[in-house]
């Protein structure tokens, strides 16, 4: 019934033995970025009037065609560097990141206040379960998750003294070492699970779902999760998740964490980490800030659809704005 995927994004860590992986802007490809993003208007909201045919970057333009080709039909995640020197310039990581979602693809909001750009910092206590805030927001440990919308991109602007490491893993493996290992667990991952959504917006219920893990293709896979979210739904409620999907996703998890399985890297200032939603997951280690607020980590996050990407060909739609597609769009809230 189930079958092997021997596909592009079917990796393990020792595919990227050397940094061959890495994407480098030249130094021209960088001023041209950064003369881009200091051509954008001085009132953020005019930005989200912009449209990719306004943004004139020619030699950087290819450079992204091909990372999102990677991300869709490769190994499924990208790592550019040399993207600007911000670690004292917010405003300028913020324009930047603009100009690169604007050539990179269709954004989409993460939350219900329509936020576009997302500041990823710890604001909340460490030992919060999550239930009522999002993970991002503290410096605890990120369990492995996928995000919204084809492509979650991380823009780092500071990085923690201590702590703060990203790691992927490739779903497609995932999946085939479970055919090979544990292919009783297969049916509930197939079937899918419920998702808690932390009652953002004017969803009906926190809850929707179930939503199929593994999604597969004539000639590919295609796969989504977020573990925590998916546990909620019966912790909230006080009750034990069902047995066989409990063993599915301890199944699932314990393949993901196995080292010889996951990459780990560790973002630099000018790093933008671009992650495909539906072929790998990604998390972060738990981080030790600095004691300056003013040199406190910071990512800004993104979320954006691929055009004519797998994804908007098998939905059938190029209008997927993802969750909060009723929210005012905002660049940031203050």
């Amino acid at each position: 019934m189930y079958k092997n995927y021997d596909i592009k994004s079917a990796w393990k860590k020792d595919d990227f033995i050397n940094s061959s992986w890495i994407t480098y802007l030249s130094d021209n490809q960088r001023e041209e970025l950064y003369n881009a993003a200091l051509s954008l208007p001085d009132n953020e909201s005019d930005w989200l009037n912009l449209k990719k045919e306004d943004i004139k970057i020619p030699l950087l333009q290819p450079l992204l065609d091909e990372s999102n080709i990677e991300l869709d039909s490769g190994r499924g995640f990208v790592l550019l560097k040399n993207l600007g020197e911000f670690e004292q310039d917010e405003s300028l990581a913020y324009r930047i990141n603009w100009v690169l979602a604007l050539c990179l693809g269709d954004v989409i909001a993460q939350n219900a206040n329509g936020e576009v750009i997302g500041p990823v910092k710890a604001i909340v206590n460490a030992t919060d379960n999550g239930a009522d805030t999002r993970g991002y927001v503290s410096n605890a440990e990120l369990r492995f998750h996928c995000d919204g919308g084809d492509v979650a991109s991380l823009l780092c602007v500071r990085q923690a003294p201590e702590g703060g490491m990203s790691t992927t893993v490739s779903l497609p493996t995932i999946h085939n070492l479970m055919l090979s290992e544990c292919p009783e667990h297969l049916d509930a991952m197939y079937k899918g699970f419920k998702l808690y959504m932390r009652k953002e917006g004017d969803l009906e219920s926190s809850v929707v779902g179930p939503i199929p893990i593994f999604i597969p293709l004539e000639d590919d896979l295609l796969s989504f999760i977020n573990i925590r979210l998916m546990e909620l739904p019966f912790e909230t409620q006080g009750i034990p998740m069902p047995k066989n999907q409990r063993l599915a996703l301890d199944a699932f998890e314990s393949i993901a964490e196995r080292v010889d399985t996951k990459f780990e890297f560790k973002l630099e200032s000018g790093d933008m980490l671009l992650c495909h939603n539906f072929r790998c997951m990604h998390k972060r280690s738990s981080f030790i800030d600095h004691e300056d607020p003013n040199k406190c980590r910071l990512m800004l996050r993104l979320w954006y659809n691929l055009r004519n990407g797998k994804v908007e060909k098998m939905t059938g739609s190029s209008d997927r704005p993802g969750y909060f597609d009723k929210a005012p769009y905002v660049i940031r809230h203050s």
